[in-house]
């Protein structure tokens, strides 16, 4: 049934966590410790292969599969267990969910599983971009309703030929604005943060996958942001030079994945050649923030204000709220997850009801509606406001 987007799965294969962390969900149980906020890890399921579509399930009278692109990601992990336990409170929705591991192959395997068991709402947190709009459509012949979430969107044609059809996402725009304008107020109170002396901001733009949307969103709105504070661009380390960004355009920076260890990696590599000229680095998740931030301490830095580099990263993880505490990282953007989950079973909810989806009956603050797209909003988090990157995954009102 989906051998045509299995191959259309071969084209691109981009991440939907997002923003997405690669972190072993150990974090996310480390956050269950934490006063205030909440990242309890989420129940073991299936691998969410061939085999079985089903991870955990909740009861309920309609039902909906959930298809999350990754449990190990710590945020994926805090949404699905918010999801879960908002669903077992309330009952309205029984969800079953799967793990597409990162995996094309997997993800499209879940597809076909849920599709054969014809749930009410499916879930998607799409891995496939190029399959988007035809994943859109199988839904819809099938009499399903499509639930994007946390991705890159369908396409305006999608939309206006699908009335079941929604989108679910925070803003990703706002946490490369966030990004960009942490560095700049780092640059105007810091007259010696050109650490080279050529006039120029030289940086190292940590990427996650170069063709989702966030990952574009996050690097080209927060280098325009720091070019329209009147500062040029210098050398992207790792990546191609660019000059004159305009939000939404494609950039080359160094690809990690997400993943804090391949950050890591490639910025030992990159300060062996330009430790010297390394004046900011944005990375598109706290876990590769986190990542360059080891390297750096690895190689002396962060011993006290003469040697620190600005890191801003996205997600506001427990982690990175610690480094935030501790001086290392600049600036997160609180990507909430509980607020992901609830926006997710509202939207059900509503749907099952027979009532307007709109930014009034969601209700949650941070979140608004535009036609059959929930956006929600990022917060800044610096260590001025670190206290507002908090949310209890365990908390079921909605």
């Amino acid at each position: 049934m989906f051998s045509a987007l299995m191959a259309a799965g071969l084209v691109s294969a981009l991440i939907a966590g997002c923003g997405s962390s690669n972190t072993a969900a150990t974090e996310a149980a480390k956050a269950a410790e934490s006063a205030g906020t909440a990242g309890a890890e989420s129940p073991a399921g299936t691998s969410g292969g061939a085999e079985a579509a089903a991870g955990t399930e909740s009861t309920g009278g309609a039902t909906a599969g959930v298809i999350w692109y990754n449990f190990a990601d710590t945020f994926i992990a805090n949404a699905r267990q918010c999801l879960g336990n908002v669903a077992a409170a309330d009952g309205t929705i029984k969800i079953s969910d799967a793990d597409s591991q990162n995996d094309i192959t997997v993800q499209d395997n879940n597809l076909n599983n849920f599709l054969t068991q014809k749930p009410k709402y499916l879930v998607i947190n799409n891995i496939n971009n190029p399959a988007a709009d035809s994943i859109a459509k199988t839904c819809t012949d099938n009499g399903i309703v499509a639930i994007f979430a946390n991705t890159t969107s369908p396409s305006d044609d999608a939309f206006a030929q699908n009335e079941n059809l929604w989108y679910v996402s925070s803003v990703s725009t706002q946490s490369g604005e966030n990004m960009g304008n942490a560095i700049v107020e780092y640059f105007n109170t810091h007259e010696n943060w050109d650490r080279n002396g050529n006039g120029k901001v030289d940086f190292i733009l940590l990427q996650g996958m170069q063709t989702f949307s966030d990952t574009i969103n996050r690097s080209s709105y927060s280098l325009a942001a720091i070019e329209g504070a009147g500062y040029e661009l210098g050398k992207n380390i790792g990546g191609d030079d660019v000059t004159g960004v305009k939000g939404g355009d494609s950039i080359n920076g160094v690809l990690c994945n997400f993943s804090r260890s391949e950050a890591q990696t490639n910025v030992e590599a990159l300060i062996a050649n330009y430790g010297d000229d390394i004046d900011c680095i944005l990375a598109d998740n706290d876990d590769e923030a986190l990542g360059a931030i080891a390297a750096l301490q690895a190689h002396g830095y962060f011993t006290d204000e003469s040697n620190t580099i600005p890191v801003v990263g996205v997600d506001a993880t427990v982690a990175g709220c610690e480094s935030i505490k501790n001086g290392t990282l600049l600036e997160t953007s609180l990507n909430n997850p509980v607020k992901l989950a609830k926006s997710i079973y509202k939207l059900m909810y509503l749907l099952e009801k027979g009532e307007a989806v709109t930014t009034e009956s969601i209700g949650l603050d941070g979140v608004h509606v535009e036609g059959h797209k929930i956006l929600i909003d990022y917060i800044s988090i610096t260590k001025d406001n670190v206290e507002q990157a908090s949310y209890d995954i365990n908390d079921t009102g909605f």
